[in-house]
């Protein structure tokens, strides 16, 4: 695409990093370790680097250990080096978000994100662009796809208020941010229904061992799908939406972007929604979509549960009403208190619905294996009957 940077190692050896057409960086295994160590080298030298730009708060100090690869997305790879964790993007992101929100939340003193040492910006398309940051790592952190499910089934509903307030603080101090406000949030997030893939293409030796199978998942969908968007038509008719409630948001909010560290939760991940177009990196959108969004993720996390512990599915029904009933109600009345406006109850309801659709649409297209969550889901709460 015309614009490359590269990183000159302390061996001599260089590699060299240029993005594709869909902003992805090509870096194999191999180098991404590399580059991990090569970042914390060049925040603790604070050295002006050629074709980056390096900030750091303070020094990080890393044992003679190896950086350790723990994780791994469409858009990020992520290590653990000593005390630290180093996200590196495999695909650049040119709003910035992600720094951008955590820069405010910083700002505004907001304690439920990891402490946060510094970051490094490629140069590349006219602009200074997050590359990889540094934070510190959680220890003994479950993510919410294992505390979660853990919770549901002992139906302990503590963490519902408890999220809650700390969803409605972010909103807070997330309100003042400056995004774009031309874009029409329903319009372009609307859009995403004409999205979804008409087939399920599963290599042959796709391993789904331990989950339903995802092809007989994808049938009872097809089946039933036209039965859902009627319904999910039904209940859009059912509200004018304003945009009263508009601001920046997560833009991701479930509960796999919550850690859990002994009684403390961590908020992750600021990239917003790997469905919704990019256009909607940079544009505010109404509360209401992160609060549906997690109310969604109950369920789900209710459908993890119940394939971990080999209960039928459907078992988990009544703790998740209970569950997202809480939510709700603590959010509200902390967002009371912190002077928000209320919630528009319809559009939740329309936001929550429609979220299974982004569910189904993100497991045809990167994880197959997760497609029974949603689309189980959506055979408990519309009586679908089983495939």
């Amino acid at each position: 695409m015309g614009d490359m940077a590269n990183i000159v190692l302390g061996s001599g050896r260089q590699i060299d990093i240029s993005p594709d057409t869909n902003l992805r960086l090509k870096l194999s295994s191999e180098d991404l370790l590399e580059v991990a160590k090569w970042a914390v080298q060049s925040i603790n030298s604070k050295s002006e680097v050629s074709g980056f730009r390096v900030f750091g708060n303070e020094k990080v100090s890393v044992t003679n250990s190896e950086p350790e690869y723990i994780q791994v997305d469409q858009s990020n790879s992520s290590f653990r080096y000593g005390d630290y964790l180093i996200k590196i993007r495999k695909t650049l992101d040119l709003s910035n978000r992600n720094n951008n929100i955590i820069s405010i939340l910083a700002k505004a003193k907001f304690d439920n994100t990891p402490q946060y040492f510094g970051h490094i910006e490629i140069e590349i398309f006219g602009k200074s662009i997050e590359f990889i940051t540094i934070y510190e790592f959680i220890e003994e952190s479950e993510d919410g796809w294992t505390w979660a499910p853990k919770n549901l089934i002992n139906n302990d509903l503590n963490f519902t208020n408890e999220i809650a307030n700390i969803c409605a603080s972010m909103h807070r101090d997330l309100k003042a941010m400056p995004c774009d406000k031309t874009i029409d949030f329903m319009k372009v997030t609307e859009e995403t229904k004409n999205q979804i893939p008409n087939n399920l293409k599963i290599d042959s030796n796709y391993n789904f061992a331990g989950y339903p199978d995802p092809k007989q998942m994808f049938e009872i969908w097809n089946n039933n799908s036209t039965k859902y968007f009627s319904d999910l038509e039904f209940k859009k008719l059912s509200f004018s939406f304003s945009q009263n409630n508009n601001q920046m948001t997560h833009g991701d909010f479930h509960v796999g972007q919550i850690l859990k560290s002994r009684s403390k939760y961590f908020v992750i991940d600021f990239d917003g929604s790997p469905v919704l177009q990019a256009e909607m990196k940079n544009s505010w959108a109404p509360r209401e979509s992160d609060v549906a969004h997690f109310l969604t993720s109950i369920s789900l996390a209710a459908r993890v549960g119940e394939r971990l512990n080999k209960l039928e599915y459907g078992s988990l029904n009544s703790v998740v009403r209970d569950a997202q009933d809480s939510f709700l109600s603590s959010y509200e009345n902390h967002s009371k208190v912190l002077g928000l406006n209320p919630l528009n109850q319809d559009l939740v309801s329309y936001l929550k619905f429609r979220q299974y659709l982004f569910e189904i649409i993100y497991a045809i297209n990167y994880l197959p294996r997760w497609l029974y969550a949603p689309v189980i889901s959506l055979q408990q709460e519309l009586g679908w009957a089983n495939g």
